[in-house]
């Protein structure tokens, strides 16, 4: 999100989605790199990762379809 792109009810969301996101992917990365480390963890991780993507998804198609409507918040 730029700081020009019109502010809805959905924008205070996205960064958290996104850092989020970035964070089990880092996880993700981490984990696989361990000799240690189980298949089902790796899968519980890639659930998550996969569920908090399509929350993310959803999210973005909120904000603009608000944004298409007009449904901007003009105090952010």
């Amino acid at each position: 999100m730029t700081p020009t792109e019109p502010q809805t009810r959905h924008s205070p969301a996205l960064p958290e989605l996104r850092f989020s996101l970035s964070l089990l992917y880092v996880g993700r990365l981490l984990m696989g790199m361990q000799p240690t480390v189980f298949d089902d963890r790796l899968n519980e991780v890639d659930e998550r990762i996969e569920a908090v993507t399509d929350e993310l998804v959803a999210t973005e198609l909120l904000h603009e379809a608000a944004v298409l409507v007009g449904d901007i918040d003009y105090n952010p």
